[in-house]
């Protein structure tokens, strides 16, 4: 059998279209797209710690009650915290006790 799996497309290839990407779904759902704008607007870019770039790492949004907090991971130093963005462009942070 030749070609692609029901539902994958083709190959980029084989010169069809370059069929779905995992990170591009089928169908925005347009309720969320506000938040999603905020989140690639807002989310941390570099480590507090070492300024690293956190492409490597993790940047995941949460909430608590009101307040948008970013739960990051730097995979340059290994540090692991807490961002909140401030009101007027500012950040909040917490650093434990050594």
């Amino acid at each position: 059998m030749t070609g692609a799996a029901p539902g994958t497309g083709s190959s980029p290839g084989a010169g069809g279209s370059p069929g779905r990407q995992p990170w591009r779904p089928a169908l925005v759902d347009r309720r969320f797209t506000g938040d999603a704008d905020a989140h690639r607007r807002d989310a941390p870019r570099f480590c507090p710690a070492c300024g690293t770039s956190l492409d490597g790492g993790i940047a995941v949004e949460l909430w608590e009650a009101t307040e948008r907090v970013f739960y990051c991971w730097c995979s340059g130093c290994g540090w692991s915290g807490e961002i909140t963005p401030g009101a007027e462009g500012g950040v909040l942070g917490h650093e434990p006790e050594h």
